[in-house]
């Protein structure tokens, strides 16, 4: 073999294993996000649900915050200012959710039911009165999604879904 055809072999030899390396390399990148996905979903899920615990591990309050979905201005100083702290977490949870999924990191079908209970909360005539006073904490790009998308199944009140009144 002449100096020609082993610099030859050579090049093609490297070439193999520039493209197995880029091969190699998108494997990984590929798993990765999968990685990130799975670590933001259950985040998302983590922090929610440690919101739900504190609401139902406390008498009163899941009924208190049902009742201020409804009806914020009928509650106490007292009552808004407990109140205005679950909305205030809950929805930037739900802002980081959604800023989750403009990125990348949640599918469409697991941001598809976080989006409509969001939409559900957001629609109600309590949380309204208190959103029209507090949504300048939130960034520009969630309050301009919140305003402009609709719920597209009907979603039933607390009160509904439990039957009982709601007072």
């Amino acid at each position: 073999m002449t100096i020609d055809e082993l610099g030859s072999l050579g090049e093609f030899i490297g070439s193999i294993i520039v493209l197995l390396s880029l091969v190699y390399l998108a494997l990984e990148i590929r798993s990765n996000t999968e990685t990130a996905r799975t670590s933001t979903y259950q985040s998302v899920v983590s922090e929610f649900g440690a919101l739900n615990r504190s609401m139902a591990s406390t008498p009163g309050l899941s009924r208190l915050f049902a009742s201020a979905l409804e009806d914020f201005d009928s509650l106490d100083s007292e009552e808004k200012a407990r109140i205005s702290q679950l909305f205030f977490v809950c929805f930037h949870n739900f802002e980081n959710m959604y800023y989750q999924y403009k990125k990348g990191y949640l599918e469409d079908e697991v941001w598809t039911g976080w989006k409509r209970l969001m939409l559900s909360y957001h629609a109600r005539p309590g949380f309204q009165a208190w959103w029209e006073i507090r949504r300048d904490v939130y960034s520009a790009s969630f309050v301009k999604f919140l305003s402009s998308e609709t719920l597209d199944v009907q979603m039933t009140s607390y009160f509904e879904m439990t039957g009982t009144p709601a007072d």
